[in-house]
């Protein structure tokens, strides 16, 4: 999958890597130091990111996962350890992998844009288990020059977390905030609990820090303004007490990274029904029952 990744420098020694040919369009980060460099996230292992990696770092490198749904840990065992919250969902997930048939809804052709499905070998994509190291909220990765703070943000999953550069005032959102669509709908062992009241914990406990100057999502675009997660927190909110008026039924699941209604793959439940919660005002959509 030559081309598969895009390389961004953004400020502070930060490299965003997208990809942007996948419907996912997820977002790796490689936050740089003095004597090591942190890679959040590692792709959804359509393409290998140690590629793009190798052609920006090659000394230490520490991997460590914002949460365990497919399109973050594609490439895990590519790294010799992988840092992700200590949930036993999590570790469970990781350790065990993706087969082929769980990962088949996100193999679609229509999930890729043009000219790069015919590229892929979607039968045999599987994503292999890891050997991960378990950390708690609150802790600290030293890279030289640099500490990154891991705090724990369940809601979408009960495992994601966020990662803080007090430094350089860089907030990392995984899953947790990015513009577009927030998934807090998911059931079952497959992916997770999400959890509205923690996500609503969660977006208030973000949109409280200070002196956030940078903010870079998991997906779609690598740096938004701070003001995007008071907005989140705010949709949250409005939609935990009830106050959410403006909602459609969800009939396309594929927007909701779910299989089609009566799809049987192992471990999906899919809600019925879904709704997407709009507010217009806020420039947020929320994904949930």
């Amino acid at each position: 999958m030559q081309n598969w990744f895009e390389i961004k420098k953004l400020p502070n020694n930060i490299y965003a890597i997208l990809e942007p040919h996948h419907f996912q369009e997820v977002i790796s980060y490689l936050i740089i130091g003095s004597h090591t460099a942190l890679l959040l996230d590692t792709g959804a292992g359509i393409g290998n990111i140690t590629e793009p990696v190798r052609s920006i770092w090659n000394g230490e490198i520490i991997a460590i996962n914002s949460h365990t749904h497919f399109d973050h840990i594609g490439d895990n065992h590519r790294f010799g350890h992988v840092l992700v919250f200590n949930h036993p969902h999590a570790i469970a997930r990781l350790q065990r992998g993706y087969t082929a048939a769980e990962l088949a809804p996100h193999t679609e052709p229509k999930l890729f844009a043009p000219g790069y499905f015919a590229k892929f070998n979607s039968t045999a994509y599987t994503i292999p288990p890891c050997n991960p190291l378990p950390i708690q909220n609150d802790h600290t990765i030293d890279l030289g020059g640099r500490k990154i703070s891991v705090i724990h943000t369940p809601g979408h999953s009960p495992d994601s977390i966020v990662l803080l550069d007090e430094t350089t005032g860089s907030l990392f959102t995984g899953d947790t905030y990015y513009p577009g669509p927030l998934y807090a709908h998911y059931k079952g062992n497959f992916y997770g609990e999400s959890n509205i009241s923690d996500y609503v914990n969660s977006m208030a406990k973000l949109a409280a820090l200070k002196n956030v100057k940078t903010v870079h999502p998991g997906h779609n675009i690598p740096m938004v303004e701070f003001t995007a997660i008071k907005n989140a927190a705010q949709a949250l909110q409005y939609l935990y007490s009830g106050k959410a008026t403006n909602r459609k039924i969800l009939t396309d699941l594929t927007i909701a990274s779910l299989p089609s209604r009566g799809q049987k793959v192992d471990g999906y439940i899919v809600p019925s029904p879904l709704y997407m919660y709009e507010f217009d005002n806020l420039g947020v959509k929320i994904i949930a029952e």
